[in-house]
């Protein structure tokens, strides 16, 4: 679908990104200058700025299914049923476009919501995704040993879920939370930043599904092996996992190089003058996102066999200097004192991954280790516990 020719905001007489920036942060505490809507406002982006408050007002109604639907998608993949999740996902592939092509564009009798009608068609196909797999969860044979026992039975498990859980979804928090903030940034260098931050994201959203399901496999290996007692089974899993992963990213990242003209015009006409500078800075973005893809990948898998050590308070800690320590303030300091913008910006992110990537790593290193160390862990009840905290 091409897009229309996308507007920018007039850039004031010190240039262009001095004229977004401070409006945001003249602002006062007490207002909520740092959410999307009100920083686009505040840059001059009001048209945006208003549809994108639309959006975001509509697809707020999915948050309790997101909710819902992560634990459930966890605990079938724990339970080995993986595959119910990714029928449910492929089938509600063309109920989404069928119900974004009648809202947005307001076909068989629907009123033409434009944007915001995109966000209550997600809104609605993800309670859809959640109701099926909560109905596949309750029916199913095989998972009938898993279904609710007396609420006063698990009191002593939420204590473990909560210790596992928290650090996990910390990590998790923090790397949507520095992509997030970046957009809000992007939106401050101008609508065509932006837009081209949004194409690229939603490409490279695309690529990590397939590191993000091995990260999930890589957990559930990992835990089995350490449960059944064989710690290099475990270690073994751990490594095809990440070699799977880089594989994969590196040949995407060289699809995102050699075919960035092709992917860009998915989004929109490249052919269309009012849409060159937005292309541009995307083939710039589609070049940072190539090199830093394979850590991506790496950063992900690792964190998720690291889950399988049931080590996560540690990776959280390491995630929070990473993402924002070196990440976000890395590409705060390139984008505006520095002066390189959208570059800047998406230049930190890589670093940030980067570091993060290399964290991890050595630390899966290091609890893979104590796992074939007697004398650094031990199997109590099937489960790994290290003798001192490495």
């Amino acid at each position: 679908m091409r897009s229309a020719p996308v507007t920018t905001a007039e850039p004031d007489a010190s240039g262009g990104r001095a004229a977004f920036w401070p409006p945001c942060w003249r602002c006062r505490w007490s207002q909520p200058c740092w959410s999307p809507v009100a920083c686009l406002s505040r840059s001059g982006i009001t048209r945006l700025a208003a549809e994108i408050g639309g959006f975001l007002g509509a697809i707020a109604w999915a948050a309790p299914r997101f909710l819902g639907f992560a634990v459930l998608r966890s605990f079938l993949v724990a339970a080995s049923h993986s595959r119910t999740v990714m029928i449910a996902s492929l089938l509600c592939i063309p109920m989404n476009a069928g119900l974004n092509w009648i809202l947005v564009f307001g076909h068989l009798g629907a009123p033409a919501l434009g944007i915001a009608g995109s966000g209550c068609a997600t809104a609605m196909i993800q309670w859809a995704m959640f109701s099926g797999l909560g109905f596949y969860a309750l029916a199913a044979p095989s998972l009938a040993r898993y279904r609710m026992r007396p609420a006063w039975r698990g009191w002593d498990e939420i204590g473990h879920i909560l210790r596992l859980g928290l650090p996990i979804g910390g990590i998790l928090g923090l790397e949507i939370g520095v992509f997030a903030t970046t957009g809000i940034l992007m939106g401050l260098l101008g609508a065509d930043a932006l837009g081209a931050h949004q194409l690229v994201m939603n490409c490279i959203s695309v690529i990590f599904m397939i590191p993000l399901g091995i990260a999930q496999a890589a957990t559930v290996r990992v835990a089995g092996a350490l449960g059944s007692g064989a710690p290099a089974a475990a270690r073994r899993a751990a490594s095809v996992a990440l070699a799977l992963g880089v594989s994969y990213m590196a040949i995407m990242a060289l699809v995102l190089v050699s075919a960035r003209r092709t992917i860009a015009g998915i989004y929109v006409d490249i052919d269309v003058p009012a849409n060159s500078g937005l292309i541009g800075i995307a083939f710039y973005l589609l070049a940072i996102a190539a090199v830093f893809q394979i850590f991506d990948g790496v950063q992900a898998i690792a964190a998720g066999a690291l889950r399988g050590y049931r080590d996560t308070t540690v990776p959280l800690l390491l995630a929070v200097i990473g993402y924002w320590g070196v990440g976000f303030a890395g590409g705060w300091l390139l984008a505006f004192p520095a002066g390189y913008g959208p570059v800047g910006l998406w230049s930190g992110l890589a670093l940030g991954l980067t570091a993060v990537a290399l964290m991890l790593s050595l630390r899966l290193r290091a609890c893979a280790g104590a796992a074939m160390t007697p004398r650094l862990g031990r199997s109590v009840g099937g489960v790994f516990v290290r003798n001192a905290p490495l």
